[in-house]
Formats: C-alpha cells, structure tokens, sequence
C-alpha cells in the first residue's frame, strides 16, 4: 500500500512530507527494500553523444528531475538507518545541515545518527555559527575536530557582488557564544589544525593587516583582556611539545613573538620555555633562545638548568642554534663568575662541530674564560684536538698536548676479501630446501636470488614425483597471479616477472608429467583465464602474459642478456639435467669461486653440454681477481677445451695474451676487460682491429650550458610557437648506442664452441648492455638496476656510462626511477668497490653521486669513498678532477658538494683528510678561471688540510686557477695563506 503511494508522490512530483510523518517506525523498516531499488532507478543516467568542432563528446545525465530525486532523498532520509543512508547518499551530512532538512524535517524527526554522522563526516557547507546554533538547540554536540575545522574559518565571511566574492573579517563573531573564548579557541593550541593555512590566498575588503589575520586576532584579544595574556604565552610555548608539523610550530611561535614576551614574563615562563628547547623545529629552538639572550644577564635565569642542557643544543646541526647557544654561555659566565669551568667544558662539546667559525667561537670561549691548569678541561678539549681546525688550534695551544701531536700515524689497509664464509650463499639440495628457496625467487629478496633460480630449477625438478609435485601448488598460483597482474608492483622488477614467466613453463611440463596431481592447479588456472576473456580491457592483453619464455617480448635490450639464460635453464629442465649455470654466484653478492667454476666447467664436458657463451662472460666477470688460490694452475690443468683452459691461465696471470693464438676472441673478452692492463688492452684492440670503446665504456665529455627547444602555445598569436631554454649539462661527445640489431642470441652462440679455427665476430654480454631513456622514466626498473651492474663487476663503467648518459646528464632528477636507479647503484657499487684502476666512467658516475641533488644518493656516494680510501683504492686525483670539470659547467651548486665535505668527508680520519687533499687538488686545478659562488669554503677546507700536511704539494694547475680567483677581494686572504704555503 505505502509502496504505490509513495511511488505516485515522487512521479506526480507531490509534497512528501505528509505521507512521511504518518509512516511508524515498523512502516519504515518495511518501506527500505522497495525504497533502495526505487531510489536506483529515479538516480538512473543516460548516456549522451554529442559533436562538437574537436570530435565526439561523451556525458551522461539524469533519467528523472531534479525535483523526483530530492523527494526520494527525503524519503531515505527518514526511512533508512545510518549504514544505508551513507551508502546511498555520499552528501547525507550536507543534507542534514541544509536550511530545507532543518525547517522541514529536523523539527519533527532527526535521526539517532544524526550528531554522529556531521561528527564523522565534517560538512563542508557547515559553517562554525550554525555548528553552535545545532549545539544551542540540542542536535549536535560538536567534536573537537569539528570545531578544529570550522573555527579558523569563522572571522571570515563572504558575499556575492556583481559577480565577485567579496570578502570580510568579521571577529566579532568570536564573541556571540561563551563556548568560542573560553572553550573552543584553545583546542587551536592543543591539537593540530589547518590554522596556519587560512586566509594566505583572501583579499579582504576591510583588513590590510598582512596575511596572518589569525595572528593579529589573538594579539587583539590579548590586548582587549578578553584573553588572558599569561595563559596564551603559556599555551604559545607548550604547542612546541605537541607534536605539531613544522609549519604549525613555526606560526605559533609566530604568534609568540607578535605578543612579544618581556623580559619578566620570559624569566617567569623559564620552565615552559625550557621544555620548548627539546622541539625538532630549528624555527622554534631559535626563537627560545633569542628570549634567553635578553634573559641570560639576569640573576633569575636558571643557568645551571641551561648549561646542564647545552649538550643537545651544541649539537644541532642548525648553526644559529649552535651560535646562540655558545653566545649564551658566554653571557652566564659575565653574570655567574662561579660558572667558568661548567661553561667551558660544555663549549668545548662545540669543537667537534665541522664549522670553522662555530669551532672558532668556542675556542675563544675556551681561551677568553677557561683555566690551562684545570685537568678536567684539559681532558675535555683533548678528546676534540684530532678534529680541531687550524685557528682553532692556535687559539686553544696552551689547553693542547702537542706531545700528543708528533706521534706517527700508523694507517692499517686492510683488503677486501670476496671470498670469505661470511659471504658464501648456502647451497640447496634437499626437496625442501628448494622448494622454500623457489618461493621467495620471485619477492626481490635479495639481488642474487634470480641467478640462483637459474640452476635450483633444475635441481628441484628431478626430485619430483606423483606423491611430492603437489608442493609445488602455492608457488604455481603465486607465480601465475604475478605474471598475470597488469598493475604496477613498487617491489619487484621486470626480471622477476619474467622469472614468474619461467616458472610457469615448468608449471606446464610438470602438469603434462603428473595430470592428476596437478588437477586443481589447472581448474585454478583455467578460471582465471577465462576471466580474463570476459574482461573487456583484459581480453586483448593475457594472451602475451601466456606465451612460453622463449616467445615473451623483453622491455629493452638489457633485459635479453638475463633472457638468454632463462631459457639455456628451461633447457635442462626439459632434459632432466641439473647443471649449475657457470655464472651461479658463491658469495654475495654476486662473486663466483675460481675453484667453483672450473669444476662447473668439467661437469659440462663431462656431460657434453655446450656451454652459453654469455653465461661464461659473466662468470669470468664475476672472478675476483684479488684472490687466486695457491693451486689454480692445476685445476686449470684438468679442462680439456685448449680455448677456456688458455683463458683461464692468462685471467690468473699463468699466461701471457702477447702471442697467444686467439682463434675465440669472445672468450677472452671479458678477461681482457676484467684485468684491465692497458698494454694488454692495447694488444688485444690491435689483434681485433676494434677500438673496444664501447665494452670499455670510455668516451670523451664535457659539462655546460646547452640550448634546448621546445613548443609552447602562445594564446596571442593563436599557434604553437617555438621557445629556448639553455640546460647545464653533461654529455659524452662520442656516445652512440648500438644502432644496428643485433643476431638473435641462439644463433649468436651457434659454433662458438666448435673446433673451427676461422675468426668469427666479437659477441659479447656488452652487444646487450644498453637501455633507452624515456620522457619520464627509464626503462631499466629500480629493483633491475643493481642486478645489470653485477653482470659485469671488474668492468661496471660499460653499463654505468649508459647510466650516465640517459639518467644524469643533470644533477637535479625529474623523475622517481631515475633517482631510485642512483640510489640502488651506488649500493650496489658500495658492495663491489675493490680496485683503483676502474675506468673513467666509474669515476664519473662516483663524481655525479657526490654532486647530486639527492641526499641520501650523496651519503651513499660518500660511504663508498669513504671505504674505498680505507682499502687505498680510489684514485682521488682522477675523482677530484671529475668533479672539477662537472663544477666548470655548473653541473650542481657548489655548496651542494661543500656540506657533504663538512659533514661526511672531512675529518673522518687523519689519512682520509690527506686522501681529501689530493681529491681537492685535482677538483681546483680543474674548474673555472673566474671563481663560482659558494667556492670560499671549498677553499678554507683545502687551506684547514694544507695546514695538517704542509709537505703535500698543491699541483700547478691548481696554483694557477687559485692565482687567478685571488683578485677576487673576498677570497684574496685565504688564498694568499694557502699559496704562501704551498711555496715554503
């Protein structure tokens, strides 16, 4: 009955009122079944195809009017609980607080959810006024968050004229309900709200005050008394132990500073501004400590309190917080005579800050009030005297040992071993332990887990029977379900999903061997496609994801190397072998055993089996060439092939290349490069006629500013005009990236290993080892990255120089995955780091990390020569001048490099400082003729390490530039002590 009325209410477009008033609460609940598919169909939409002068336009817009679906809405409103009215109506919380609910159906039925429903979901059209309003009649009792998101927008109020929102501050407002001043405004200091972002964009009509219209309100209130002062200092101060963001802490101590505390009021909040002093926020800790300036001078001031928490303050990596600070130290010992030795003990905690100036200050503080007899602060100052600059030093010689000064320094190198049990890769032999390693291959655990795959595969296969393949079940679903996903996965890279794809090959010929057991997997699978043929966008992408490896398409050429091995371990699979892949990794992260190969090497001979030309490249890429062990050359002795017996002997120095008869030139490639003996090189480039600038990753290049064009639409010529802007960049003069095809892989190896004598081409991993660059990204993923670098570790300046061309040709990154590469490879390189004879490239791309604009890329780049100095193998001099030239053309702004040299490079010991001085050498006597901005502190730290080795010599290129950058006034007295002593 009440189901036909109230359909012939909403079509005839009657009052609907009347009829909801009569309904009972038992009408109500029967009505909601045939409400919800009626309110479906008067909300219907239909589509509309419109064209217009740029094609075909596609709408939708309403079945019914506007009038029928307002009716259906109240009738929902009324009948249907919270749970179905949110669900029905996105906007119920601005119905409820609409003028037409509040006079029409609030007076007569408001809901039990109603106060929590605009509790919960915050009105935007609700404004603070009628928030109180419903809170006077009872309706609403206002949460602190709803009055957090509604007061601050309360002085403000709005009207339209001549089409123009006009604008008004209207604080009055904030004295119509007694709540508002003394209840509701204080939650502003309690929790965190959006009242530092109000009114930054508003032009008021009545105000020329500035943009802080709240900071003048408070300031207002204070000074009409209608707030007490003390309480809001007090509240001002404690936002600071809230917990609040950066930018709230900062405008209320705004705020604080508007109000202005004296001097009294700051010695009568000391606790409160104590308590400030442990804030996060530089902004904050500043201006506390401006207010203790004033105060230090009193007798009031607690200053013992002070000193006792100088330590945190002394610190900071803020420098103004560390000068005030000492400021103030100085100021309590003018007051409190009694104070001396406390405050110079706790300034002498400033002398390990790598400031000049800072360190500087302290020493006087030290000189100007401390006492050369007093033990205590001898002991104190001398835990700092290794990291004391010069004038510091100077300042501070009668509180120093300088017996302690002539003793030797004894640096201890300590080469890095590869080969060592804390890095060996277990081996998995048993059912189990394969099956648990195959599960995780494809999480991106670790960077090796896809080389040992490769040969586990293998290995798990021939353990299978009809009563144990069923294990394998959760690794096929889980396999299958990431090679079927369309959806960007953070985690994982392209190799692991072609590692789900290889997995679903072995998938498909273990279920060809055991149907029966494998029975649920397929039903599972088979669902799962069939899906995919319903699903209209799908339907035109599985079926790529369903072809067999050796048929997938590869994201670009890099990815063909890993692709190639894929499918030389499916191969064994099909034929029940379980060789290990010569390029298998012993030791992370991605080392190989001489010892190891060479058994894997007989194993194959033994077998018969042809050997993968780029899988053996790898693997001689991955010997390190720092480890021979004693009775290599008679393991050797035991391969029959005469070519890889000849290149092993020559890679572990038992063979001169000089002579040698190379019929196999692929095979002895990468040796070649490994070693990296220029005389040999130099042989081999003759031998093959090929310059080898490519595998060596050796280009020429420079640093400046290039014209770039661009089109831009100019609306007052009504066409797409042509438009300049000039880029600093670094490019290599001579790149080109492989342009013709290369043969497919198969045909690639074909012969390679047969007994004929006639020269074949020179193919290699590196014919492979590019990858394009595209307008936002690149096409090597993130989670690829670090596993291309570990193809070839003894020669990464191959893959690196392309690294460089597409990714850094400036310092600051556009996009995400360019950054996160950086990132990942200099971890990766961090692991690999062993020698000082890498190529240029390797250099460049260390210099590049140290240059730029991220900083967690600069650390990382900064720990690698930190460890690479530990073990005396980076050239500095070749580094120092990398980054000289990139500073010639601006690659990054020289303060970038200055600050990384303050806080991570310098001092980290006393050999370190000297490998910094050669570093620095070669990055002067390479930049500009006409000094750069920023350069003076590059400069005083090259002046501070002269001083600590005075016999090192400063290179005449570097004298030259530095003569040059002296007739600049503000550099003139540094340099003018640097030169005076370079030439004693």
């Amino acid at each position: 009955m009440f189901e036909k009325e109230l359909e012939e209410i909403v079509l005839k477009e009657k009052d609907i009122i009347p009829f909801l008033k009569k309904l009972t609460p038992k009408d109500k609940r029967e009505l909601v079944p045939f409400l919800k598919k009626f309110k479906e169909k008067i909300f219907e939409h239909y589509e509309v195809t419109e064209k217009n002068k740029w094609g075909t336009s596609y709408t939708t817009k309403p079945k019914h009017s506007e009038t029928k679906r307002n009716i259906i809405s109240k009738a929902c409103y009324v009948c249907f609980n919270k749970t179905d009215i949110k669900k029905a109506f996105f906007n119920v919380s601005n119905l409820s607080i609409s003028d037409d609910y509040l006079e029409n159906i609030i007076p007569w039925y408001t809901p039990k959810w109603y106060g929590d429903l605009i509790n919960e979901n915050i009105p935007w059209e609700l404004s603070y006024e009628k928030t109180m309003e419903l809170q006077k009649k009872g309706l609403l009792e206002p949460s602190h968050e709803l009055i957090l998101n509604k007061l601050p927008n309360a002085i403000v109020e709005y009207e339209w004229k001549n089409n123009k929102r006009l604008n008004y501050y209207k604080p009055d407002v904030l004295h119509l309900y007694k709540e508002t001043l003394n209840e509701h405004i204080w939650f502003l200091f309690e929790e965190e709200s959006t009242i530092n972002n109000y009114y930054n964009y508003l032009h008021l009509e009545n105000y020329k005050g500035g943009n802080d219209i709240w900071i003048d309100t408070f300031y207002n209130l204070t000074n009409e008394n209608r707030l007490n002062r003390k309480k809001v200092l007090i509240a001002t101060i404690y936002t600071s132990t809230k917990g609040f963001n950066k930018t709230l802490s900062g405008w209320f101590f705004d705020l604080l500073i508007k109000l202005d505390p004296t001097t009294d009021e700051v010695l009568s909040l000391q606790n409160e501004f104590f308590a400030a002093l442990n804030s996060p926020h530089s902004k904050v800790v500043n201006t506390v400590l401006k207010y203790f300036k004033v105060a230090a001078n009193h007798k009031k001031f607690k200053y013992r309190v002070f000193i006792e928490n100088a330590s945190i303050l002394l610190n900071s990596e803020t420098k103004s917080v560390v000068n005030s600070t000492l400021m103030i130290l100085d100021k309590i010992v003018k007051t409190h005579k009694t104070s001396k030795t406390p405050v110079c003990i706790k300034a002498a905690e400033a002398l390990l800050n790598v400031d000049e100036k800072i360190q500087l200050r302290a020493a006087k503080i030290i000189q100007k009030h401390g006492d050369s007899k007093k033990q205590e602060l001898l002991d104190e100052i001398g835990l700092y005297t290794d990291n004391l600059f010069h004038d510091s030093k100077e300042v501070l010689k009668e509180f120093i040992d300088t017996t302690t000064e002539t003793e030797d320094f004894i640096h201890e190198v300590e080469e890095t071993k590869f080969l060592i049990d804390q890095n060996k890769l277990p081996n998995y032999d048993s059912l189990d332990d394969l099956i648990f390693f195959v599960s995780q291959a494809i999480d991106n655990n670790e960077v090796f887990h896809i080389d040992l795959l490769l040969s586990y595969l293998p290995k798990l296969n021939v353990l299978l029977n009809k009563d144990n393949v069923i294990k394998l079940e959760p690794i096929f679903k889980r396999s299958f379900d990431l090679s079927m996903s369309f959806e960007w996965n953070s985690q994982i890279g392209n190799l692991e999903s072609e590692a789900a794809y290889y997995i679903n090959d072995f998938a498909e010929i273990l279920m060809k061997k055991y149907p029966a057991e494998l029975t649920n997997f397929r039903k599972t699978k088979n669902k799962k496609i069939k899906k995919f043929k319903e699903d209209r966008y799908f339907n035109s992408h599985y079926k790529n994801n369903l072809k067999e490896i050796e048929l997938q398409p590869i994201p670009d050429y890099i990815y063909q190397i890993h692709h190639s091995l894929f499918i030389k371990s499916k191969s064994f699979i099909k034929r029940g072998l379980t060789l290990d892949l010569l390029s298998k990794p012993t030791h992370a992260p991605c080392w190989i055993d001489p010892i190891a190969l060479i058994n894997r090497v007989l194993s194959y001979e033994k077998s018969n089996e042809e050997i993968n030309l780029y899988d053996f490249q790898i693997a001689l890429g991955r010997l390190p060439l720092n480890e021979n062990p004693i009775d290599i050359s008679q393991h050797i002795d035991t391969i029959k092939d005469k070519d890889i017996k000849a290149v092993l002997s020559y890679h572990y120095d038992l063979l001169e290349i000089q002579g040698n008869n190379i019929s196999k030139p692929e095979l002895w490639l990468q040796s070649v490069l490994s070693r990296n003996k220029e005389e040999e090189i130099n042989y081999f480039q003759e031998y093959l006629s090929n310059p080898l600038q490519k595998e060596k990753g050796t280009y020429n290049w420079d640093c400046k500013p290039r014209d770039h064009f661009y089109q831009e639409y100019d609306y007052t010529l009504g066409k797409q005009v042509q438009k300049k802007m000039v880029r600093k960049e670094l490019k290599f003069i001579d790149f080109h990236p492989q342009k013709m095809e290369p043969d497919p892989l198969i045909s690639t190896i074909k012969n390679i290993f047969t007994k004929k004598k006639k020269p074949v081409k020179v193919s290699s991993i590196y014919d492979y080892m590019y990858f394009k660059k595209q307008k936002y990204y690149t096409t090597i993923q993130p989670n690829d990255d670090v596993k291309f670098l570990l193809l070839s570790p003894n020669n990464p300046s191959m893959f690196l120089s392309n690294v460089i061309h597409n990714n850094l040709k400036e310092s600051t990154f556009f996009d995400e995955s360019s950054k996160k590469n950086m990132i990942n490879l200099l971890k990766g390189l961090y692991e690999i780091w062993h020698r000082i004879d890498y190529k240029d490239s390797t250099y460049l791309f260390l210099a590049t990390g140290l240059l730029c604009s991220d900083k967690v890329a600069r650390e990382l780049a900064a720990e690698i020569w930190i460890k690479a100095n530990s073990e005396e193998k980076v050239n500095n001099t070749l580094l120092g001048e990398m980054i000289g030239k990139l500073e010639y053309g601006e690659y990054a702004p020289i303060k970038r490099f200055t600050d990384l040299l303050t806080s991570n490079l310098f001092n980290v010991s006393k050999k370190h400082n000297e490998y910094l001085f050669h570093l620095l050498n070669g990055a002067i006597g390479h930049m500009n003729n006409k000094p750069i901005r920023g350069v003076k502190k590059l400069i005083e730290l090259f002046l501070e390490l002269h001083y600590n080795f005075p016999k090192l010599e400063v290179h005449p290129s570097t004298k030259n530039i530095l003569s040059m950058w002296k007739e600049t006034k503000t550099l003139k007295p540094i340099i003018t002590k640097l030169l005076q002593g370079s030439n004693k």
